[in-house]
């Protein structure tokens, strides 16, 4: 059935455009089918058509540098997406998969700059869709957001603020109490600590552009444990702790119980990780556990094994818990033991090998 002028008019996308246009529009358009699961625009490659939904619904999701598939929003009935690439003669910048059957109507990239050449209103709020769709994939894309889910991500961004550093100024300070959450927006900034008795500080790790720092402080209700200072102008995003707790935490924390876990083939079915410092770990531990500190953690789990269950742990539930978010955070299948060591029912050994990583 050939759609009518008046038909596009309840679209929130053509209702600015003139009679004459939408008559002409309706002429070109077509309709075209998938079935679920189709990929209709890929990352990547050449835009060389609109669409906008008819029925079924669909998700777009954009690679990030991590490798990762991060969901940017599930679009419905009169939602539009591939003007982009179209309006800013680029390649697709994101894929659209349809996650049901899907009817859409397709309008070919010639038509579509026809229209935008004739109707200034119609490329001003297409315009003004791409400015707002680009900050919000921007942040989408920072590591910790990737996996979040887009309705969550609307929250988040509501929440947060920014912030700029000087070079050379504390962000945070070891010792004091947590009560932000940070990501790095543009800059960088060093991880700086001193153990106790020291005078000087060391600097321990660089954190760049989308990473995020101060969980541990707020997972575990502890005081800073390092000190946290822009090595060049930066600007962080900032979530405060309620927020984080609300959002973030309970997206990307789960637990596991210690009666959940078969004692006789636990390490059949998952990877054990010690979050402890290798002293605790020498001086009790579970039996196979690896010795990874959430320091550590951090900068080498991008080296694990994707398909495998983690389960991370330390004395109580502290560690654990960061660990566990951290691997969550990063698209790992990983859960916190609740009560920790303290309320293992399995074998506990004494002695290390070593800081050591799962399965080696």
């Amino acid at each position: 059935m050939e759609l009518q002028a008046a038909d596009l008019r309840k679209y929130n996308y053509f209702s600015s455009l003139s009679d004459s246009a939408l008559e002409v529009l309706s002429k070109r358009i077509k309709m075209v089918n998938f079935p679920s699961g189709s990929e209709i625009v890929k990352e990547g490659a050449v835009g060389d058509s609109f669409y906008f939904v008819k029925e079924g619904q669909l998700e777009v999701t954009k690679k990030t540098k991590s490798g990762l598939d991060a969901k940017l929003a599930v679009i419905g009935g009169g939602q539009g997406f591939g003007e982009m690439a179209l309006l800013s003669c680029s390649v697709r910048s994101s894929s659209v998969t349809a996650i049901t059957d899907v009817t859409l109507y397709e309008l070919q990239k010639a038509d579509f700059e026809d229209i935008v050449l004739q109707e200034a209103a119609f490329k001003v709020s297409l315009a003004r869709n791409i400015e707002d769709y680009s900050g919000f994939t921007k942040i989408k894309t920072l590591q910790p957001f990737q996996l979040l889910e887009p309705d969550k991500m609307c929250a988040i961004m509501e929440k947060m603020t920014e912030k700029k550093y000087a070079p050379g100024e504390n962000v945070i300070v070891q010792g004091e109490k947590g009560d932000t959450y940070y990501i790095i927006k543009s800059g960088c900034v060093a991880v700086l600590k001193k153990k106790k008795g020291e005078v000087d500080y060391h600097e321990v790790a660089v954190l760049g552009e989308g990473e995020a720092f101060g969980e541990e402080a707020l997972i575990r209700d502890d005081p800073r444990n390092a000190t946290c200072q822009a090595k060049e102008e930066t600007t962080v995003y900032v979530l405060h702790k309620r927020d984080f707790d609300q959002i973030l935490k309970t997206s990307f924390l789960e637990n596991i119980f210690p009666e959940e876990i078969p004692l006789d083939t636990y390490l059949d079915d998952f990877v054990m990780i010690d979050a402890r410092i290798p002293a605790e770990y020498e001086e009790e531990h579970i039996f196979g556990a690896a010795n990874i500190p959430v320091e550590i953690l951090r900068e080498k789990c991008a080296e694990f094994d994707r398909s495998k269950q983690y389960i991370t742990y330390c004395l109580n539930d502290s560690r654990g818990m960061v660990a566990a978010f951290l691997l969550k955070n990063r698209g790992f299948n990983a859960k916190c033991l609740r009560g920790g060591i303290s309320g293992w029912e399995g074998e506990l050994v004494t002695g290390s090998d070593g800081i050591h990583m799962p399965g080696k």
